[in-house]
């Protein structure tokens, strides 16, 4: 069961990408000295300036608010699954769906995350490392969802 293990790790990645974003939108960490400026905190920098525009938000709610109810979602769920499939045999087989559900959830994120990749390079002209570590992780979720349906 090495892939929920991955899962987990991953969706922790995530969920720190996630809340980090969250706050920043919120301006909870705008100029906080504790802050590394590698992580884009300051007032003014590109990833400030990412989260200023419509590309952030789906129907007004930010994209790293929907991301943070994604990686706890995947997180509860990695969690769960390293202990009931080691016990029961029926919980397993009745897990299926759920992982095909799981597996076809996560394809969305990527999706999206095509269209924000190119928004950010062809539109608003930002290179956002810590955006492009959100969309590898969510592809990287898919890859592993995928291949623990099967």
């Amino acid at each position: 069961m090495a892939l929920p293990v991955l899962i987990v790790i991953l969706a922790i990645a995530g969920l720190a990408d996630a809340l980090y974003f969250t706050f920043a939108y919120y301006g909870r960490i705008k100029k906080a000295p504790w802050v590394p400026e590698i992580l884009c905190a300051r007032e003014g920098s590109k990833c400030v300036t990412v989260l200023q525009t419509p590309y952030a938000r789906v129907l007004g709610v930010p994209n790293s608010l929907l991301g943070i109810i994604y990686y706890l979602l995947l997180l509860g769920w990695g969690l769960a699954a390293r202990r009931l499939y080691a016990y029961d045999v029926t919980v397993y087989a009745l897990a299926l769906p759920l992982r095909w559900v799981l597996a076809a959830g996560s394809a969305m994120p990527v999706i999206v995350g095509f269209h924000l990749i190119h928004a950010l390079r062809q539109k608003l002209h930002i290179a956002c490392p810590l955006c492009y570590t959100a969309h590898a992780i969510n592809a990287a979720l898919f890859v592993l969802l995928i291949v623990f349906a099967f």
